[in-house]
């Protein structure tokens, strides 16, 4: 015997930019994988997952397999992961290939980071391009049969490019001032502090890992463009029994982002009924609060076995929109014979309710 999936639902919305929905809907942004690393958001891949080419996300074949790089001014650096919100852990050159971060809106953060220096004897001072002093530390000198050691501190501030100079501390016999020295910013939640550097990190190491942060409100050069104006939040707009307020709009009237266009139908009894169209659905709109910031719609039953149905299994998508299920508003109910009724999310596969 067939049985049927009855759902109320409040869709609630968030008030945000959305990115494009231009390619598959297989790919789940903020879930996108390469190698071992997932791609947080803003990051992605797929375009439909990423609205500004910072956060463009590519694929390399490397010696250990394929891993995911993002380009700064030029310069592609491997992704990590992410330790912490508005967060992703790189691999940060060390030495003469430091990433100029100016012009994009990455950086790197005191919060996150620490200065550190490979090399014997020298004083390394690291400085804003601006010529802010940022920080420094001097390595030690170096005992007999010792090539290298090191040094590391603290950061004083935020910066997006940087300089730094290397300045010898001791008197050096007649080979000291050929000895190779390195200076980089590197992530102090990714290594254990040990003194006086990391495990890891020695003259011969090319990358180090670095946590960089970016100003969601950057809009590059050109500055941010103006939006549509002075917003009422008053104003009010009706289609039969439903009155609006911002954000949704009746589709006659002009609205950028088009996630809150109203289309106001009439049946055939002349009676005007609202409906939101979702990824290709239209959903009747049956109550709207801008206080909660949710709007109740008619949502379709999921059946399974049914015959004069055809629609087994399916629900709605609300990927790559600003809407989801509220678990505070809505609840789960089923209807039919002895069966166990299971509902999951699709993007994580957690168990939502049974």
């Amino acid at each position: 015997m067939g049985f049927q999936l009855w759902f109320y639902f409040i869709i609630l919305f968030l008030l945000c930019p959305i990115l494009q929905s231009t390619e598959s809907q297989q790919a789940i942004c903020g879930e996108e994988v390469r190698g071992n690393v997932t791609i947080p958001s803003p990051f992605g891949i797929h375009s439909r997952c990423y609205s500004r080419s910072w956060f463009r996300v590519s694929c390399k074949q490397t010696h250990k397999g394929e891993k995911p790089f993002i380009s700064i001014n030029g310069i592609d650096l491997e992704l990590l992961g992410s330790l912490f919100q508005d967060t992703i852990l790189i691999k940060n050159p060390v030495g003469s290939s430091t990433v100029n971060r100016t012009g994009t809106p990455f950086f790197f953060s005191s919060d996150y980071n620490y200065f550190g220096s490979v090399g014997c004897g020298n004083l390394a001072t690291i400085f804003s391009n601006e010529a802010d002093p940022l920080g420094g530390c001097i390595q030690p000198i170096c005992g007999d049969g010792a090539s290298e050691s090191g040094c590391y501190n603290r950061i004083s501030g935020n910066f997006t490019s940087n300089v730094v100079n290397m300045t010898a501390m001791y008197p050096t016999g007649k080979d000291d001032d050929k000895r190779c020295a390195s200076a980089f910013i590197f992530s102090r939640l990714y290594f254990r502090e040990d003194y006086p550097l990391p495990i890891g990190i020695h003259i011969e190491t090319t990358h180090v890992p670095a946590t960089l942060s970016w100003n969601s409100t950057y809009c590059g050069d050109a500055g941010c463009e103006l939006g549509p104006g002075p917003i009422n939040f008053s104003s009010k707009d009706s289609c039969g029994n439903v009155t609006f307020q911002y954000p949704f709009e009746i589709i006659h009237q002009h609205y950028p982002n088009g996630w809150f266009r109203v289309i106001c139908n009439k049946t055939s009894n002349g009676r005007k009924m609202p409906f939101l169209n979702i990824n290709g659905i239209n959903l009747e709109i049956l109550h709207f609060s801008f206080l909660y910031g949710n709007v109740v719609v008619n949502h379709s039953i999921t059946y399974f076995n049914c015959r004069q149905n055809n629609n087994d299994g399916m629900s709605l998508n609300l990927t790559g929109t600003p809407f989801y299920y509220s678990d505070f508003d809505n609840v789960f109910w089923s209807s039919g014979c002895g069966n166990l009724v299971t509902v999951f999310d699709n993007e994580k596969g957690n168990l939502v309710e049974e």
